[in-house]
Parts: C-alpha cells; sequence; structure tokens
C-alpha cells in the first residue's frame, strides 16, 4: 500500500511539474502573438512579459499570480522551481549552482565564473595544527604608536567570523587551495580585529567577536554548513546584550584565486570586496539598500576595489546568513585564499574610511 501511495505521489507530482512547465512557456509563447488588431502593434505589457522571461530587470513581481501550495511544497523538499527549469539538473551537474545566484552589481571583472563560493572544507581539515611558513607575515606592517583615542559611548557595529578559521596559503606550509587554508590563530579573524580597531579610531563603536566557530561544530558533530547556524547564536547574544548594535558585519575570505581577488591602486596591492546578500528571508531588501550605498561608495573612490553584490538564496548555501537579525546586516568578502593578511588589512583601512563616511551620513538622516 506504502508503494503504491508513493508511486501515484511521484505520478502526481511529475504531471504537476511538467504542466506547469507547458502552461507557462506556452503562454509566453502566446503572448507574442497577442497584437492589438487595429494599431497592429504588441500591447506594451505583453513586451515586457517577453522582456523579463529572458532579463530580470524587466521582471514585475507585483504582476505575479500567487504560486500554489504544490509549487512551495515542491521548491521545499526537493529544490525544484516550477519557473526555472534548471533547477532539474542543479544536483546533476556540478558547478550548475552557482548560476542561482545572482549578481546585483558586478565590479570590474565580475561575472558568473568568480562569484563567491562557499567551499566546505572537512571538519577534520579545519582543525589540522598547520605551520606558518617561516617569515612569510614580516611583510605586513607594524602600525607606529599613536595617542591614545576616545572609546565611543555606543558599540553600533558587531563584527563576527562565521567561518572563522579561513586563511591563506601564502602564510600557511601543506596548504594548496581554500580548503587546506585553514589555521586557529593566522585567520580572517585578525582582519576583523584590523577592522574593529580603525572603525574605533574613527569615533565608531565597533565590537569583534572571535569565537571558534570550528570548534564548536566539532565538539556538536556538525557539518559545516551550520557554521550560520553557530554564528547565529553569537549575534542573537550579542543583540540581546547591548540594543545599540545596528551594523553586523560577518567576515569572510572568499575561495576564488588570486586574479579575481586582486587589485593595485597607486601602486599598493589591495584583496577586493564581494558584498554577499541572502534574500531567503522578507526583508533582504533592506540589506540590499545597505550593500548597494556602499559599494557605491567605495566604486566612487575606488573603483577597482569592489568585486559588486550577489545575492544568494536557500539552494546556493544558507540564504539567510544572520542578515533577518538587522536591517544593516551583509556578509564582507575580502580577498580569497591566495592573497596575503596585508593585503587583506589594506582594504580594511579603506573600507573603514568609507563606512565612516556613510555611518556619520547614515546616523544624521536617523536622528534629523
Amino acid at each position: 500500500m506504502k508503494e503504491l501511495m508513493k508511486f501515484i505521489f511521484t505520478i502526481f507530482s511529475l504531471i504537476t511539474v511538467f504542466s506547469s512547465i507547458i502552461v507557462n512557456e506556452t503562454n509566453v509563447f502566446f503572448s507574442t502573438l497577442i497584437q492589438d488588431r487595429k494599431s497592429k502593434h504588441v500591447h506594451i505589457d505583453t513586451l515586457v512579459r517577453m522582456l523579463s522571461s529572458e532579463n530580470h530587470y524587466f521582471y514585475d513581481p507585483s504582476n505575479r499570480a500567487d504560486d500554489s501550495i504544490i509549487h512551495h511544497a515542491l521548491q521545499l523538499t526537493t529544490n525544484i522551481n516550477l519557473k526555472d527549469v534548471r533547477s532539474f539538473i542543479y544536483e546533476e551537474i556540478p558547478g550548475m549552482f552557482t548560476i542561482t545566484s545572482e549578481i546585483i552589481v558586478a565590479g570590474e571583472g565580475t561575472d558568473f565564473t568568480n562569484i563567491p563560493i562557499e567551499s566546505s572544507p572537512p571538519i577534520e581539515e579545519l582543525l589540522k595544527d598547520r605551520e606558518i611558513k617561516e617569515n612569510s607575515l614580516e611583510k605586513i606592517p607594524k602600525e607606529t604608536p599613536k595617542a591614545p583615542y576616545i572609546q565611543p559611548e555606543k558599540n553600533t557595529v558587531f563584527i563576527y567570523h562565521s567561518h572563522n578559521r579561513e586563511s591563506f596559503i601564502p602564510h600557511l606550509k601543506d596548504s594548496f587551495d581554500a580548503s587546506s587554508a585553514q589555521h586557529k590563530e593566522i585567520n580572517i579573524t585578525l582582519v576583523g580585529k584590523r577592522l574593529g580597531d580603525q572603525l574605533i579610531k574613527k569615533g565608531i563603536g565597533a565590537v569583534v567577536d572571535t569565537t571558534d566557530v570550528a570548534s564548536i561544530l566539532y565538539e556538536r558533530n556538525w557539518k559545516y554548513r551550520q557554521s550560520y547556524d553557530v554564528s547565529r547564536e553569537v549575534v542573537e547574544e550579542a543583540l540581546a546584550t547591548n540594543e545599540h548594535f545596528l551594523y553586523l558585519f560577518d567576515i569572510h575570505r572568499d575561495s576564488v584565486g588570486r586574479k579575481a581577488t586582486t587589485t593595485t591602486i597607486d601602486g599598493k596591492t589591495y584583496a577586493k570586496i564581494y558584498f554577499v546578500i541572502g534574500k531567503s528571508h522578507e526583508n533582504y531588501k533592506e540589506n540590499e539598500k545597505f550593500a548597494i550605498e556602499l559599494n557605491r561608495m567605495i566604486e566612487e573612490k575606488y573603483p577597482t576595489l569592489t568585486r559588486g553584490i550577489a545575492r544568494k538564496d536557500k539552494t546556493t548555501g544558507n540564504g539567510v546568513y544572520n542578515q533577518d537579525l538587522s536591517e544593516r546586516s551583509v556578509i564582507i568578502e575580502i580577498g580569497g585564499p591566495e592573497n596575503t593578511l596585508d593585503e587583506l588589512y589594506n582594504t580594511v583601512d579603506l573600507f573603514a574610511e568609507i563606512f565612516a563616511e556613510y555611518y556619520f551620513k547614515d546616523a544624521v538622516e536617523v536622528n534629523g
């Protein structure tokens, strides 16, 4: 009986899927034939619909009919989207998932071949005790001591690291790719600390969290993809203890090669920035607006520093990235595994400068 019900449900699902595809595609096809007989011209709404089927820029969600329960159930259980034929082969072709990410703003040299990749190293790889390459950190300039600065009254920026052990091949022995570029000390948290220090110097209260997410995953026997579940606990605790936190920065380094993640400005080498927005929550548009403005300000001063902004849903990763907890929350990918710490530090210094401009302008608008 159970097998029969399973067979019936499978047949019903297949019929639903293919009938929906046929109806959708047929409607688009026949809409091209609908003309005003008097003027012999295609109606403007028909033309826009035709364009939107090829270019999402013309897509108007207000004209979309409500999706059925079956549509939502199928997408939830199988990741198949009846309105996207590509979803039928995502899991069959390696790398196919990358084309489901949306590029909101493309920086110089950015396309679907180098959008941010969520590598998924085994937990054992994260916890390996790797040696530091001798003299690899000597190039990093040490900051000259400056006069003490006044600690801001309120801490409004919370910086954390969901993938805290992300490190850099040039600094590690026996590291040859993004998955093996992991270290318990020389890692992305140093970049987050640098950003926090720079913001405080500019009068912006910032707290930097360096929780060892990798160790917690190991203790709980969790998968790497659950890193965001651990960091969510960290962020929620921070928000519960400080009502002033408004800006949430999850700092990462990307997994793509050096060519895509590096630029030179006035003879100095920098690691490029890429913003990532999770769209699998209802308020993602506010975070997107925040990222677009930051990206615009960066491009205005340092055109090659930013790789742009990508939008991701649950088919390409976590899809939320804790960004539902604040309207000014974003993942900031800085550099990649082939960059060096000094290149990321250079970038963070410029980003702090840009963000300070945004921050004080934003404070005036909010309070004014």
